[in-house]
């Protein structure tokens, strides 16, 4: 309700502003303007105290925003001074943009940490966008107006970075879930606030320096979006992160980003190639903010690559369940080990007596909750550089170096003597273990074939206890 009869009262005020009297439009300007604070209070009202920065940063440019106004309505349009040159007030106003940019960036990077591919490549693609418009369209215009130079390198910049920011406010809000209408409004705040710089720079008046008045209701339309992206109850979720997309560097968007990359200099190639006046400012800019961004986005895809590679490693080495090396990572360390020292190394082959009695009357989540206590309490029983594997089913392989072996068989008794809780009951198990020691021009099969025998000599002794074990 709220939300409903801010955006009605402060939008009727907006599309009116143009049909005040002249001596009047500050009323409306003002009650725009200044009603949009109370909305960016209650957003910081609303989010949690780790999402509030954005908010922050709004409150302090729309704070800033308004001592400028204020300043320029009571003090230099009552002195005739209209322009604004040099004076407080531009220096407030400016101030709010840096601060509105800055809450801007602020939601892209909270919001839109799971997709940063993507909003670096709407990035290149806007600024390279910004750059067709201002040098087809801002740049003549400016040029043939005798606007000095520093405010044309100020304006130049200002468009930029902003035209960036609404890159990728856009990918973020078109990224992130429906509920996230108040990302749409910011979004469509930066565009108004865009629309209106570049209205005011291409309609100023050259003589005077005084843009027309109608430009200011776009200005009022962005304050109107801030308020509703305030106000509107996804506002407290506007900084959480969307969904993250599968950031793939495909053919063709790669070809659309290599084309954007080439925008700025084919431009300046063709204004030369026809006489026209060639601005570096444009290239250099343009080159100093691309390529960094095009270096992050190859890191991240060299980074993903790695990750990606070493996941598929884990997942070809490691045992789900349990977490351990499974029978092919075994099998590897077995076969290297032999290799170089196999005189001093020890196999013990490990199966589990009771398991199955487990595993029928508890339920399979029981039986496996079993498998994951008694592989924790295995690798508790070795030293560092020993390896224990989950060779398959109820079935666990160690491999280790040196003696002790006996002290190995001595931990295993007491890690295994004790009960293990699964599937909400404590349950009993045994252990039948078979050690083989590797003898020289053994294979890993020759190793575990003999290990896996003397584990059933075991399973079948009349050994009493929670642990048989026989020594091939």
């Amino acid at each position: 309700m709220l939300l409903r009869f801010y955006a009605a009262v402060a939008g009727l005020l907006t599309v009116s502003y143009v049909g005040w009297p002249m001596e009047q439009r500050s009323i409306p300007f003002l009650l725009v303007t200044l009603g949009t604070v109370p909305g960016v209070l209650v957003a910081l009202r609303r989010t949690a105290k780790q999402g509030r920065r954005p908010w922050w940063l709004m409150l302090g440019s729309l704070m800033s925003y308004n001592v400028g106004n204020l300043t320029w309505i009571w003090v230099y349009e009552a002195s005739g001074r209209t322009t604004g040159d040099g004076s407080v007030a531009e220096l407030f106003l400016t101030a709010g943009g840096i601060l509105s940019l800055c809450a801007g960036i602020t939601l892209v990077m909270q919001g839109g940490r799971r997709d940063m591919g993507g909003v670096i490549d709407s990035v290149i693609t806007a600024v390279a966008l910004g750059g067709v418009l201002w040098d087809a369209v801002l740049l003549p215009e400016l040029s043939a107006g005798h606007v000095p130079a520093g405010r044309q390198v100020a304006l130049f910049v200002n468009v930029l970075v902003m035209v960036g920011t609404l890159g990728a406010m856009l990918r973020v809000s078109l990224v992130s879930a429906r509920w996230h209408t108040s990302l749409r409004f910011f979004t469509v705040g930066i565009a108004l606030t865009l629309a209106g710089n570049v209205a005011a720079a291409l309609a100023v008046d050259p003589v005077t320096g005084l843009r027309p008045d109608w430009t200011n209701a776009l200005f009022l339309g962005a304050y109107v979006a801030a308020g509703c992206a305030a106000l509107h109850p996804s506002a407290a979720s506007a900084t959480r992160p969307g969904r993250a997309p599968e950031d793939d560097l495909t053919g063709g968007r790669l070809t659309f980003l290599g084309v954007m990359l080439a925008l700025s200099p084919l431009i300046g190639g063709g204004r030369a190639a026809l006489g026209l006046p060639v601005d570096g400012i444009l290239i250099a800019f343009s080159s100093a903010a691309l390529i960094p961004l095009v270096m992050v986005r190859i890191a991240r895809l060299s980074r993903a690559r790695r990750a990606a590679e070493r996941a598929l490693h884990r997942l070809a080495t490691s045992d789900g369940l349990t977490g351990l090396p499974n029978r092919a990572a075994c099998l590897d360390r077995l076969g290297a080990e032999l290799a170089t020292e196999p005189g001093s190394l020890a196999v013990f082959f490990c199966d589990l007596d009771g398991f199955k009695p487990v595993n029928d009357g508890l339920g399979h989540a029981a039986g496996d909750e079993l498998l994951v206590a008694v592989a924790g309490r295995l690798r508790s029983c070795v030293r560092d550089g020993d390896l224990v594997s989950r060779f398959g089913g109820d079935e666990f392989v160690i491999v280790c170096r040196g003696g002790g072996v006996q002290a190995v068989c001595d931990r295993i008794r007491a890690v295994v003597s004790e009960p293990i809780g699964a599937g909400g009951e404590q349950v009993r198990v045994g252990l039948s273990v078979g050690v083989a020691f590797a003898r020289p021009g053994d294979t890993t099969d020759d190793v575990i074939g003999r290990a896996d025998l003397a584990m059933y000599r075991a399973k079948q002794s009349k050994s009493v206890g929670t642990l048989s074990l026989v020594v091939a």
